[in-house]
């Protein structure tokens, strides 16, 4: 920049440099964490956890900078800083916001993990109507292999059924429709983008509707069902 006559003086300050090589490192974690809360068919209890896993995370950094550790931080830890104080601090105010923000999802921690981890709760820890059907699911053997061979939404679907479980099965399908992120929706209108395009502004709100249906459906369309049922008329 020098050689072209337009200097930047932030590069000459040391401080400036060193709140930005923070800054490269901590958007980086907080980049991570991002893409592992988007994305479809994401539950609610992945969620918390990732979410859970990045504060024990920032708890840790917080305690290290205090005592000058940069060692999660190689970008600042190249500035050579001689303190860190600043920084955990920075660690904290960012902890203070996602407890806020993740509050409401934390205060449902229980009834989550008889969701996501039915055969580590307590029965005496979860609600009167579920007590008995998790006992009863705990005792079974057979049932917690097939939960540590599956996938949790697969093994609800196969094994959980309503005339057993009833009360289990209500709770599963209460969590599992939650939608944990706004990828759905995000999704949606990217479509609805694509369908109204200015080539095809005469496009109806009923075909649209049609279009966007099966846009952002996972069902796949069954075309030689389809066809075998659909009744040709015979030229004349």
């Amino acid at each position: 920049m020098e050689a072209k006559d337009k200097p930047v003086r932030e590069l000459c300050d040391s401080k400036w440099l060193r709140d930005l090589a923070f800054i490269v490192n901590i958007t980086k974690y907080l980049s991570e964490l991002n893409v592992k809360l988007q994305g479809p068919n994401q539950l609610l209890s992945s969620l918390l956890s990732n979410v859970k896993s990045f504060e024990a995370k920032l708890r840790l950094w917080k305690l290290q900078l205090e005592k000058g550790n940069t060692v999660h931080f190689p970008t600042l830890e190249a500035q050579k800083p001689s303190t860190t104080l600043e920084y955990a601090g920075e660690c904290a105010k960012l902890l203070e916001a996602l407890s806020e923000r993740f509050n409401d999802l934390k205060s449902r921690q229980v009834e989550l993990n008889i969701f996501a981890i039915p055969f580590n709760v307590e029965p005496a820890d979860v609600p009167d109507n579920l007590q008995n059907e998790i006992i009863q699911l705990q005792s079974d053997d057979e049932l917690k292999a097939r939960y540590n061979n599956l996938r949790l939404l697969e093994f609800y679907k196969r094994y959980i059924s309503n005339d057993e479980f009833p009360a289990l099965r209500r709770h599963a399908l209460k969590y599992a429709s939650v939608f944990g992120t706004n990828y759905l929706c995000e999704q949606f209108f990217s479509k609805v983008t694509i369908a109204k395009s200015r080539p095809r502004s005469r496009l109806t709100d009923a075909n649209l509707v049609n279009q966007l249906r099966v846009a952002t459906s996972s069902i796949r369309a069954n075309i030689p069902r389809l066809t075998r049922e659909k009744q040709f008329q015979p030229s004349h």
